[in-house]
């Protein structure tokens, strides 16, 4: 029995390593899938709640960055306390949606939610920029569903993620960024 050539060994090792790589990525992505479903059972829900703020500070250097991009569009919420006024960043993921971004709350009572409602504005690092947000308005399943890729859709169809805030930009925001002299000058006398 002839053993095989060193060229054939490298291109099976070669061959190999791709599908090993890739088989662990879609038992991963099954795992959260299947993790997901469990987040019906409340007690579930509220341990991975009490985890995922405990998590919160390892995902805090890498939200709103490009690298954190790669892990569900993870963005940076700035938004401040309703109660006690304090600043905070929130690690979340963030889909564009029209002049904003859909945000999904996957939890009944999130202190981010109740804190961007009470305030009315948050500031958003998504894929290495800042964006100031304002006019959360909470929106439907379906309307939200059209922005998420199909990969993603799959964690928000169980009975946990029923809502979703829609976040629009600031209307300074809006305004086009080159003006020229006059118009500077008008605009600051008013």
């Amino acid at each position: 029995m002839n053993s095989p050539t060193p060229l054939i060994r490298f291109l099976r090792a070669l061959l190999t390593i791709p599908a090993i790589v890739a088989g662990a990525v879609v038992a991963f992505y099954l795992l959260l899938l299947g993790y997901s479903t469990l987040m019906r059972v409340r007690s579930i829900s509220d341990r991975t709640r009490q985890a995922s703020k405990r998590g919160n500070r390892y995902l805090g250097p890498i939200a709103g960055t490009r690298l954190g991009m790669l892990y569900f569009n993870l963005a940076a919420l700035h938004h401040v306390g309703r109660r006690s006024g304090r600043p905070y960043v929130t690690p979340l993921s963030a889909y564009p949606l029209g002049d904003g971004f859909v945000l999904a709350v996957a939890y009944p009572h999130v202190d981010w939610c109740e804190n961007l409602l009470a305030a009315g504005k948050c500031t958003l690092t998504w894929n290495g920029k800042e964006y100031p947000l304002e006019r959360p308005e909470v929106i439907s399943r379906a309307e939200a569903m059209k922005t998420y890729p199909l990969l993603v859709k799959p964690f928000l169809v169980g009975p946990g993620t029923n809502k979703f805030i829609w976040l629009h930009r600031a209307e300074s925001e809006q305004r086009p960024v080159l003006m020229s002299a006059q118009e500077n000058v008008t605009t600051s006398k008013t």
